[in-house]
């Protein structure tokens, strides 16, 4: 009898302490438990705007908010004062009277005039009372991290790398997360777009978004799209690490040889040629006919501006000179001499420099 009082007893306190992260999340929902429970600020405040967009109907989602606004009120982890906004910003807008007292508890031991603003606007957000009020510092966050860190995993090896092949540009977070399981890793990152603006007032744009890690497979990246019909983290593009190429105009992975049966080394963008350069560094020999192409969009874009670009076909260049093939040699020193970037001058006169003599024709860029 005491035996089965004894287990009753340790499952009970064992399904207490799983409760706090329970199985069965979303994709969302375990991306912004994983990005609550990092030690990066930008991490915590992608989670904090996460739940802010979209909200949550879940306690133990709220709670880990909570418990991390409680450690930076509470002194415990220094925290940058934007990342403690966003934090009271997503409390303020659950409107649940048990996180009242935490904002309170902020209010009386935070400084800084623009935090102290968004704390009071999500207090004031907040109406009612309750008996059931958050208390902070009862979670050990590292030990919530590490149990929610074994939970799951990604599917079957085999079955996960032909299903990482398969994903598409656009998919929802929640959508990749129940075909290929849960990542090994979840992080932010911020990602510069370019620059935007009018006449001499330019500022630079940027994305931030939420990393998918898969270990020996690769890596997977969303952003958010706050469009009416959408309001969801989306797929923005990935990056395999079994030697395929995210083709980003179609939203796709590819292989080598179809990007080059597609003809991109002549008509892809910057992003498709370093691509295509990426895995061309790879190879032992490059085929002559790929390498005239590479030839003729050199002299072809020389003119071209644009920094990206430019930095593409400098590879290119390294890539010609690789080869050792002298014919390409005058075409790279019309290249160092014309071409409009000063790095891309650069690299086909060296490139050329490093060509020898040749018997053979030169290079003739074929008529356009």
């Amino acid at each position: 009898m005491r035996r089965w009082l004894f287990v009753i007893i340790t499952c009970f306190f064992i399904n207490a302490a799983n409760a706090v992260l329970p199985q069965e999340f979303t994709g969302r929902e375990h991306s912004e438990a994983m990005l609550l429970l990092n030690q990066s600020d930008f991490d915590v405040r992608l989670a904090a705007k996460s739940i802010y967009r979209l909200g949550s109907s879940r306690r133990d989602i709220l709670d880990l908010l909570a418990e991390v606004t409680w450690t930076a009120c509470s002194g415990s982890r220094k925290m940058n004062p934007d990342t403690l906004s966003w934090l009271a910003k997503a409390l303020g807008n659950t409107k649940q009277a048990r996180y009242a007292g935490l904002l309170d508890y902020c209010l009386n031991n935070v400084t800084g005039k623009n935090t102290i603003k968004h704390l009071k606007q999500a207090r004031d957000s907040i109406e009612g009372t309750t008996t059931d009020s958050f208390e902070g510092g009862k979670t050990d966050l590292e030990q919530m991290r590490v149990r929610l860190m074994k939970k799951g995993g990604p599917i079957s090896a085999n079955k996960a790398v032909k299903q990482f092949d398969e994903v598409r540009k656009g998919q929802s977070l929640d959508e990749v997360y129940s075909i290929l399981g849960t990542p090994n890793d979840v992080s932010g990152v911020n990602v510069a777009k370019g620059r935007a603006g009018h006449s001499f007032v330019k500022v630079q744009t940027s994305d931030d978004m939420i990393v998918f890690m898969y270990s020996g497979i690769g890596t997977i990246r969303f952003v958010f799209d706050d469009a009416k019909a959408k309001n969801n983290w989306l797929l923005a593009d990935a990056k395999s690490d079994k030697g395929l190429i995210w083709k980003q105009l179609d939203g796709k992975f590819v292989t080598i040889n179809e990007l080059i049966n597609a003809d991109l080394i002549t008509t892809g963008d910057a992003s498709e040629l370093r691509e295509i350069v990426y895995h061309l560094r790879k190879q032992e020999s490059v085929e002559r006919a790929i390498l005239d192409r590479a030839a003729d969009r050199i002299y072809r874009s020389r003119l071209e501006p644009g920094g990206e670009l430019a930095d593409a076909l400098a590879w290119l260049c390294k890539i010609l000179a690789k080869s050792g093939d002298g014919r390409y040699m005058q075409i790279l020193l019309d290249v160092s001499n014309t071409a409009v970037n000063d790095k891309l001058r650069k690299f086909a006169g060296k490139a050329a420099n490093n060509l020898p003599e040749t018997s053979e024709k030169q290079f003739v860029v074929s008529p356009s």
